[in-house]
């Protein structure tokens, strides 16, 4: 029964990664319709939105409150130790992502801290000694970098903004983590996998509480805003930080219908500001912004009139 369900699992799976590739090549043409593509479910999405902002409210904000108030230790170790818990699945998706600076920064911060850190209780990688920082990789970054589409713009119960790949990447990396089948193999229980994640999402929400609350009471549209910044965030994980994106590429160059540097600035550029193309195209390259999210600062452009 057991191997049957994790049949219908891998079957559900590939059939995920089928329907990204198809979407992908559908809307290859459609890129400019960033609104209608990834977000045509809103009204749905912002149902689910309110609920886990009363979930927030009532629950996740008054445990992050606590536990904020408890002391360096053990609120400091108990996180570190649920870091270095999620250390495996970082290092097998650098290993994935054929990313050989990020397997050498995510494998050496897991032998460091589990070794000199007493088994992760303490950071030492992130210290003076090493300045090797965090890098998170999950399966929805490996899939980005495998060239899959994001596919369309969900919000998920309780886990919060998301879309179809990296709801996907999530479930594969709750089924395929390494600490997953140690657990299994041990025959642990669910009380005993449950603390990892309780302590990693506390400790999470805590350090962003007044941050959030900032965005959202200085926002005009909250929900608008959280999808960009979570859009934003997404890119610069799958980036690492970096401008240029960071794809492999598995088929051969299309040099067809390129789309002129003109046709990119009048994308990008805000309708108020159309009659000053002429003089933006008179700067150098680098001074045009790289990104097509938008600015809530600035409410009239394409992408918050559609």
């Amino acid at each position: 029964m057991k191997q049957y369900n994790k049949f219908l699992i891998i079957k559900f799976f590939l059939i995920y990664i089928i329907f990204l590739f198809v979407s992908g090549c559908a809307t290859k043409n459609d890129e400019l319709s960033i609104e209608n593509i990834n977000d045509p479910y809103e009204g749905l999405n912002r149902s689910v939105f309110s609920f886990n902002n009363n979930l927030d409210e009532y629950i996740f904000k008054p445990v992050a409150r606590g536990w904020k108030t408890l002391p360096d230790f053990p609120r400091e170790n108990l996180a570190n130790l649920a870091e270095t818990a999620e250390s495996p699945l970082d290092i097998a998706n650098a290993i994935l992502q054929f990313d050989i600076e990020g397997v050498r920064i995510t494998l050496s911060r897991f032998i460091i801290n589990l070794t000199l850190g007493l088994g992760g209780m303490y950071d030492v990688a992130s210290s003076d000694m090493f300045e090797i920082e965090k890098r998170n990789e999950d399966f929805g970054q490996t899939l980005a970098i495998w060239g899959l589409p994001e596919g369309p713009y969900t919000m998920l119960p309780i886990f919060g903004p998301s879309n179809i790949r990296d709801a996907v990447g999530r479930g594969v990396d709750t089924i395929f983590n390494p600490l997953t089948f140690v657990f299994r193999m041990n025959n642990f229980g669910f009380e005993t996998r449950l603390p990892q994640p309780v302590v990693s999402g506390a400790d999470q929400r805590a350090k962003y509480l007044g941050y959030v609350d900032d965005i959202e009471s200085t926002s005009l549209d909250f929900y608008a805003t959280m999808r960009s910044l979570y859009r934003q965030k997404r890119q610069q994980d799958i980036n690492n930080g970096n401008v240029e994106k960071k794809k492999i590429n598995f088929s051969m160059p299309d040099y067809g219908d390129i789309p002129s540097y003109e046709d990119s600035l009048e994308i990008m550029i805000p309708f108020s500001n159309q009659e000053n193309l002429e003089n933006i195209q008179k700067y150098p390259k680098k001074a045009v912004p790289s990104s097509n999210y938008p600015d809530y600062n600035e409410p009239n452009t394409k992408l918050l009139t559609n």
